[in-house]
């Protein structure tokens, strides 16, 4: 027995893991809910959470400004300690974020920490191209054998040609399944359809398709409530753009979290998120274990999971977006068999590909290795 806790701590590593606020009165962020999901199920090591980026109520201004200064301070002072054996960076390949950050990774290895990047999707991961000076910032911070996660095979190629990244691992985020396990929904609901788009309340996530989508919907009569979950920088505008559109068939949640958020997701029937980018949401993982059927862009990795016509509907990102995000829904409400079909398969298949134990399993992997 005591050599088992010998083995046990020697396996054992402090972490270092940055991450906007964990706390979701203060910030939506699906990079908070990746990293707070690895914190709870990765209970072998020592995570140390360093808080990196705007809460969701915070101005890009004078203070933020120097609020990014400070952060810097504190970094250049946590990340030599000894007590710090690895840095697990989370990352988006946003212009903000690379300004932000690929100073602190170039100090983290300049420092001899072993680096982990954990990338979470961006405008330039996929639909942009970034400009040389970019690109050489990027191609410093993933050189050498920094250990890179992506969530797609796809991601892999492009930060492999884009950013001459070489020590890449695919690894999907992963959600608690047990709630979801455990719903049974019934096939016997309400002939209104119930939509939902939860998380960002901002125009990056496809607000402005959903607006148009609806509205042409409403014009069709085709009945449907609309349920918005969230915060954000945009929340004002569409907040007031939706009531006024919709009436009484819209509800505004806030920012919803634990059995809220889970009576919510039992409650509604379409998932809304026709992204400009994502990386993998883990609200999209999040509704198509409860049954919800997504109704998406193929951006980022979505399209690893939201298979059309089978777990659900996948649109293109351009000019007939809101007739695509129209022409799914008006399937689901006129065909009740094809909604319960793919609230099954969409359950099924994250019960099937998604394992939290598999997930941590594969992390302390690539931990390993770094």
């Amino acid at each position: 027995m005591r050599l088992h806790k010998f083995n046990l701590k020697m396996s054992e590593r402090k972490i270092l893991i940055t991450a906007p606020s964990l706390d979701t009165r203060f910030n939506v962020s699906g990079i908070s809910s990746v990293t707070n999901f690895i914190i709870n199920n990765n209970t072998g090591h020592q995570y140390q959470h360093f808080e990196l980026g705007r809460k969701d109520d915070q101005k890009r201004n004078l203070r933020w400004l120097l609020g990014i200064i400070k952060t810097a301070g504190r970094w250049m002072i946590t990340v030599p300690s000894k007590k710090i054996e690895l840095v697990h960076f989370n990352f988006a390949l946003s212009k903000a974020s690379i300004l932000r950050d690929v100073p602190l990774v170039l100090f983290a290895k300049l420092a001899g920490k072993k680096m982990l990047i954990h990338i979470h999707g961006g405008d330039y991961l996929s639909n942009k191209a970034a400009p040389g000076w970019m690109r050489l910032l990027l191609k410093k911070a993933f050189s050498g054998n920094t250990a890179v996660i992506v969530l797609s095979a796809d991601e892999k190629v492009m930060v492999a040609e884009r950013y001459m990244a070489n020590n890449i691992t695919v690894l999907p985020n992963c959600v608690d399944l047990n709630e979801a396990k455990a719903y049974r929904r019934d096939n016997n609901r309400s002939a209104i359809l119930k939509l939902l788009f939860i998380g960002r309340i901002s125009k990056a996530k496809g607000l402005d398709f959903i607006y148009t989508a609806l509205s042409e919907l409403k014009g069709r009569q085709v009945p449907f409530k609309f349920f918005m979950a969230g915060t954000g920088a945009d929340e004002k505008e569409y907040l007031e753009k939706f009531s006024k559109l919709l009436e009484s068939n819209f509800e505004f949640k806030g920012v919803v979290s634990g059995t809220v958020k889970t009576e919510l997701y039992k409650n509604s029937d379409v998932f809304l998120l026709p992204s400009l980018f994502e990386g993998l949401p883990m609200s999209l993982l999040e509704a198509m274990s409860f049954g919800l059927v997504p109704v998406v862009t193929n951006v980022g990795a979505m399209g690893d999971v939201v298979i059309n016509d089978q777990t659900g509907f996948i649109t293109g990102l351009n000019d007939q977006t809101v007739a695509e995000v129209v022409k799914a829904i008006e399937a689901l409400v006129n065909n009740p068999v094809v909604l319960q079909q793919l609230s099954a398969n969409a359950a099924n298949f994250i019960f099937s590909n998604f394992s939290p134990a598999e997930y941590i399993t594969q992390l302390n992997k690539i931990y390993a290795a770094a």
